[in-house]
């Protein structure tokens, strides 16, 4: 499994932080997309801005589209290795010895696919399996967000490729729209590592501006759509665990 921390180029405070954290753990880092001054970047190919409009109301900062540049551009990398990738944001905060849960995580991500170490927010969730005395695997019933630190398989990588044509979200919730994607997400519990309050320099959240009232109507359509696809998806792949 190889271990890869996103980071721009540029950003030498974040890349000293990341070490540190990462000290004694063996790990590469990625030049994180930065599409700025790229008009032409193969993003803009894959991206709907008219669903996003339709669906959300607003576009997608050209930060949230870097950051889905460059997990993106790490799925195509996972998949011409052939090989797990333990993929690490520049914004992390170990809570856990991570070091320690390598080879967990290696065997954990093999069988499960994707395999999240922190999310953002703390959901109702399952229970799937013991990992030690300290940790269990879950899978959240609500999206929980974040792509601080996920491991990933080739196979699922491959798959995420597939469907991420015509995305119109931020790659986090791409990624926890499992009903879409037909892949599970899994968890640590408790968390193996959280954001840090820091902000990423691979992404930030888009500032949403004034809708008109048709806008907002669509829109609560679509998000009550999902949320019924949502429980569908739970009901027939999750509650085998319960």
């Amino acid at each position: 499994m190889k271990i890869i921390a996103i980071s721009l180029k540029e950003s030498h405070e974040r890349r000293a932080y990341m070490s540190s954290a990462l000290k004694g753990i063996k790990f590469k880092f990625f030049d994180a997309e930065n599409i700025r001054h790229s008009p032409d970047h193969f993003i803009y190919s894959l991206y709907s801005k008219k669903k996003v409009k339709k669906n959300k109301g607003y576009e997608l900062t050209l930060s949230e589209l870097g950051c889905f540049a460059s997990h993106l551009s790490l799925w195509k990398k996972c998949v011409e290795d052939n090989e797990s990738y333990l993929i690490l944001e520049d914004n992390i905060e170990l809570s856990g010895d991570l070091s320690a849960q390598l080879k967990n995580i290696e065997v954990l991500v093999s069988r499960y696919g994707v395999v999240k170490l922190g999310n953002i927010f703390e959901r109702k969730h399952i229970k799937i399996c013991k990992i030690d005395d300290e940790y269990h695997l879950i899978s959240n019933l609500k999206g929980a967000c974040g792509t601080s630190a996920y491991a990933i398989t080739p196979e699922v990588a491959s798959l995420y490729l597939k469907k991420a044509q015509g995305f119109y979200e931020p790659v986090d919730d791409f990624m926890d729209n499992e009903w879409r994607t037909g892949q599970i997400i899994y968890s640590y519990s408790p968390p193996l590592l959280r954001r840090s309050d820091v902000k990423s320099t691979i992404g930030q959240r888009k500032i949403k501006d004034k809708m008109s009232l048709f806008s907002k109507v669509n829109i609560e359509i679509i998000r009550l759509m999902k949320q019924c696809r949502r429980k569908i998806f739970n009901l027939r792949k999750k509650m085998i665990y319960r």
